[in-house]
């Protein structure tokens, strides 16, 4: 606890604005998450289908944009472009209080969710400029806390804002995400210190800094494309947030088939309930072990974790086994989560971070597959076949991460063409 207190004193006073807003928009983003199937039927009067496919449709786009969001972040200064998409964010939901068309929502989710993980790539770019490489990991275990904190409460704030009216999570999410924008503004200039250091020397010894040219986006797509070791850790990361990303929805689905409803619904909320402990308890206690060196064996275990969790669900549906089940796999979630991020800070070319953390964030595609994949498999296999599936991907995921690092020790030809730019 004393090295924890120590660590966030420590920590720049701008990575302290930035944590807190990142708490911020995890309590307002999940206020809304959870209305949003609601708003959708009763408001817009949409279906359960196309509900289901705008939610996860614009979830989708934003996600790969988030790509090109990562070039922008690396292109102007992070904290403009930060206080820009939380601009635009405040703007996109308070339409949603007055827009009833379905199109016109959908396009502004779709914009919303655009703004929402481009602002995700750009706080990790910020996090990488902002703190010392010994504390990285540290304050990414620390930010995936707050944000967790904010998904567990932002549904109950949700809910009890629906009593103000039918746009009531919107305006709270305004209303909480502008309180967090103001510091932001307030104190922009502690966020520009960090841009100036390396040139710096060429400043004290009288020279011009050198001007390079910068490469556009497509040169920075076929520069991501040639890297392995991003691609290894980028597409493991798509096949484990599969098995992790969607606990939930999985677990849902998988107990309504084998419980009565009432029994499945109660056991929900002990799943819920037990992954929420560990991964807001542990996240930081754990994640903030990882170094670079041992990435490969803290990974094993955190893939461990998940196998032998996944192994118990399959077992038994007691509360106690299925409690303790959960808790073991949060505990590969709280290790996996930050081992990916320090991996893609550890081996992105500094002028390339935004965009490497972009692409990185194409993770979030395996949220959108994995009540799909579990969807068939419940469907047309017995059920224990879910957890043998998700098992077999999670070590394959594994598998990735490992070629990952062992192409690690090889020449950073990324980096090399970088510099050649």
């Amino acid at each position: 606890m004393k090295n924890f207190l120590a660590m966030v004193r420590e920590l720049p006073f701008a990575m302290k604005i930035l944590l807190a807003s990142s708490a911020a928009r995890g309590l307002s983003f999940f206020a809304i998450l959870a209305y949003m199937p609601i708003y959708l039927y009763d408001t817009v009067g949409m279906g359960g289908a196309a509900i289901g496919y705008v939610i996860g449709g614009s979830v989708l786009v934003g996600t790969l944009a988030s790509v090109y969001g990562g070039y922008l972040a690396d292109r102007v200064t992070k904290i403009n472009l930060v206080i820009a998409l939380d601009i635009a964010i405040m703007a996109l939901y308070l339409s949603l209080t007055v827009v009833r068309d379905p199109f016109t929502v959908t396009a502004v989710l779709i914009l919303a969710n655009v703004a929402s993980s481009s602002m995700g790539v750009a706080g990790n770019a910020l996090i990488s400029e902002l703190v010392r490489p010994e504390n990285r990991t540290k304050v990414f275990s620390l930010r995936y806390s707050l944000q967790n904190i904010g998904a567990a409460a932002g549904p109950f704030l949700g809910v009890a804002a629906v009593a103000a009216g039918a746009g009531g999570p919107f305006v709270l999410s305004v209303g909480v995400i502008g309180a967090s924008l103001l510091p932001l503004v307030l104190f922009r200039r502690r966020f520009l210190t960090t841009g100036t250091a390396t040139a710096a020397p060429a400043a004290a010894a009288g020279q011009e800094p050198e001007r390079e040219e910068e490469p556009g986006f497509l040169d920075v797509l076929r520069r991501l494309r040639a890297d392995r070791r991003l691609a290894y850790f980028t597409v493991g990361g798509i096949l484990s947030i599969v098995v992790y990303g969607p606990l939930l929805t999985f677990m849902s689905q998988y107990l309504v088939l084998v419980e009565d409803r009432d029994t499945a619904y109660r056991l929900v909320a002990y799943v819920s309930a037990a992954n929420a402990v560990v991964v807001i308890g542990a996240q930081y206690a754990l994640g903030s072990r990882l170094r670079p060196d041992t990435l490969m064996k803290w990974l094993t275990v955190g893939t461990g974790a998940f196998v032998v969790g996944l192994l118990a669900m399959s077992l038994s549906t007691n509360a106690a086994v299925l409690v303790i089940a959960v808790v073991v796999f949060s505990i590969g979630e709280v290790i996996v989560v930050p081992a990916e991020f320090t991996f893609i800070d550890s081996i992105a070319p500094e002028k390339l971070r935004g965009s490497y953390f972009g692409a990185q964030n194409l993770i979030h595609v395996g949220i959108a597959l994995g009540p799909v994949i579990c969807g068939v498999l419940l469907q047309h296999f017995a059920p224990a076949v879910m957890f043998y599936v998700l098992i077999a991907l999670v070590v394959a995921s594994w598998w990735l991460y490992a070629a990952g690092c062992r192409a690690t020790v090889a020449p950073r030809t990324a980096d090399k063409v970088v510099n050649a730019a």
